[in-house]
């Protein structure tokens, strides 16, 4: 049926022309950032959403930046115990050296005393100056706290009633101490050589044991969380790339359509007077 006035046809056009380049810019907006929500009208409850898992995320993240700060804390401590252990390995081949009496002179006793003496000074060192981030990784002086054990004091010889028992520590080793090389009681250097041995590797191992059985784990776990979240918001911010080139080749023929529509709306009210013109004409 052909009309004169044609105001609904384009009306309807006009509407198709519009939805189709909403269609298409939203099509193209969402292939261009790869999302499909870029604001909160697209989807106001998966914005909400996406954003507690985001929340979570970051959270998630800063728990796993202090877990690694441990790890590598508690790695260089566990690397300065190890050179602590090195360190009383050798001190540990002097006491035994010196303990075989028959073929040393006083000149290489003392040498051997110097070298423990310097040994003694390193690991004390290492106690007061091994840090971790301006933070000091250990407390007190080895010499002072590590290889305590028991040495009788004889007191007078001709007394037999003198004999006390004193405590001795790894600084004990040095020279003038009660287990120096060179007149010192040597069986009990040893043993307490040993007993510092001993207390480093179960400090190590404790060290090893809290990273690969705590620390490392809970990473782990975290970094799964981390995962598993992340799944979840992109499903509900990430757009589908291959539905959206659908909508935007869709959104292009509808708007190919609604312009032919709007064209053909607009030439209707000429067909119209072309064919009452010519009935017009026909009649006179």
């Amino acid at each position: 049926m052909l009309s004169i006035s044609s105001s609904m046809s384009l009306m309807i056009g006009q509407r198709g022309l519009r939805d189709a380049q909403s269609v298409i810019a939203q099509a193209a907006e969402r292939l261009a950032t790869g999302k499909r929500i870029n604001r909160a009208a697209d989807d106001p409850s998966g914005l909400i959403a996406s954003e507690r898992f985001s929340a979570e995320i970051v959270r998630f993240e800063k728990k796993i930046d202090g877990l690694e700060q441990q790890r590598a804390m508690l790695g260089a401590k566990e690397g300065a115990l190890s050179v602590v252990t090195d360190l009383l390995h050798e001190l540990n081949g002097l006491v035994v050296s010196a303990a075989n009496t028959g073929g040393l002179s006083t000149e290489e006793l003392e040498a051997m005393q110097t070298d423990a003496d310097e040994i003694i000074g390193a690991l004390d060192m290492i106690s007061n100056t091994a840090t971790f981030k301006g933070v000091r990784l250990f407390s007190g002086l080895f010499s002072n706290s590590l290889g305590r054990t028991s040495v009788e004091d004889e007191g007078d010889p001709d007394d037999t009633t003198d004999d006390t028992t004193l405590q001795a520590v790894l600084g004990s080793i040095r020279s003038g101490g009660a287990l120096n090389l060179i007149d010192g009681d040597l069986e009990a250097a040893q043993k307490s050589v040993e007993g510092a041995l001993g207390s480093i590797s179960l400090q190590r191992g404790a060290i090893g044991s809290k990273i690969k059985n705590e620390i490392e784990p809970e990473i782990n776990l975290l970094l799964e969380e981390i995962e598993t979240h992340t799944d979840a918001r992109s499903d509900l911010v990430d757009a589908d790339i291959a539905a959206e080139m659908s909508n935007l080749i869709r959104g292009q023929l509808l708007q190919q359509a609604s312009i032919n529509a709007l064209l053909a709306a607009r030439q209707a009210p000429n067909a119209a007077l072309q064919l009452l013109q010519s009935s017009v004409n026909l009649q006179n």
